[in-house]
């Protein structure tokens, strides 16, 4: 059994499906020697000083008293830490010079244009030269964590600015990449001018294109894979409602500690499901294909994330499995 496309409520417009679209081959950079110096050179930027190696299951870790440096052995991503950043402070509140009111309610406060262009600029300055921003790049941008103090009924007594993150994004034949393995992100602490807490980078190089045919309709699309999710498929038997929020067509990065042969679109999906006989409502989250395996194959391309669920959901159904 599949759930009704008639079941679910969209209060999101459905996109529009091109004919075709390119499919990239990835391919994670591997701890040679240009990505041991641009280690070796990040670990001098943040004064980590030196460094011992550790092997484990998911990459090699070089540690030392000061911070960390993570090479994710499936995807070439890092993650570097300088443990004492911030280390001075007293409490989560920061004091950033150029600090101006936000836009919204969720960003109450943020850098003034200037302020935030030149940590972009010092970013990029830190970042381009060690090969850690992908050039297919769509975004760029500097946030502020906020910060509020309660009391102890739970009302705010204060607020104020937290760390900076200054967040770069990616987009592929135009359409964003989204997922954990697309992101190059730096944290910032406000001391010293400008002081760098943590360097995450998660961005594999685009290998061969090769064009992949799509279902003719955004309906046969979901077929693929929403309309056979088993936790929907359960809540839509019971009587639950189900709407979609959310439904854009994107391409998935998986997490960094995960191999993934190439890059492929599929249906970034958010929704509600309401309360009911199977108990209270909830939102959920979730990636699903918009092409089939076959069409893959069609296609001649093959791999694992091309005949799985990227979210590891598959259909209780076994006929409805890909792969």
């Amino acid at each position: 059994m599949t759930v009704r496309l008639n079941a679910l409520g969209f209060k999101a417009k459905l996109p529009e499906l091109p004919k075709t679209l390119p499919v990239h081959a990835l391919q994670a950079p591997d701890l040679g020697e240009t990505r041991r110096a641009a280690i070796g050179r990040l670990a001098e930027r943040l004064k980590l000083g030196s460094l011992r190696e550790v092997e484990f299951d998911h990459g090699l870790v070089l540690a030392s008293e000061r911070g960390d440096i993570t090479h994710f052995r499936a995807s070439g991503g890092l993650w570097a830490r300088d443990a004492t950043a911030g280390r001075g402070a007293k409490e989560e509140l920061r004091q950033w010079d150029g600090l101006v009111k936000g836009s919204d309610e969720h960003q109450r406060l943020a850098l003034s244009p200037e302020a935030g262009r030149k940590l972009l600029g010092r970013t990029r300055e830190l970042l381009e030269p060690l090969g850690l921003l992908g050039k297919e790049l769509a975004s760029e941008s500097v946030q502020l964590d906020q910060v509020a103090q309660l009391d102890a009924k739970g009302r705010e007594i204060a607020h104020g600015a937290g760390q900076a993150s200054v967040r770069f994004h990616y987009a592929v034949a135009g359409l964003p990449v989204r997922g954990a393995g697309a992101k190059t992100l730096a944290f910032v602490e406000p001391e010293e001018g400008g002081r760098y807490a943590g360097i995450f980078h998660a961005w594999r190089p685009l290998g061969r294109e090769q064009k992949l045919q799509l279902p003719g309709t955004v309906e046969e699309a979901l077929g693929v894979g929403l309309l056979t999710d088993p936790q929907l498929e359960k809540y839509s038997a019971a009587g639950h409602k189900i709407q979609i929020d959310k439904l854009e067509l994107v391409y998935l990065a998986l997490p960094v500690f995960t191999q993934q042969t190439h890059l492929f679109p599929a249906f970034q999906i958010e929704g509600q499901v309401s309360e009911g006989k199977l108990g209270i409502g909830f939102f959920f989250g979730r990636y699903h294909h918009v092409a089939s395996p076959k069409a893959y194959a069609a296609a001649d391309l093959y791999g694992a994330c091309l005949s799985a669920n990227p979210d590891g959901i598959a259909p209780q159904d076994k006929n409805l499995q890909v792969g």
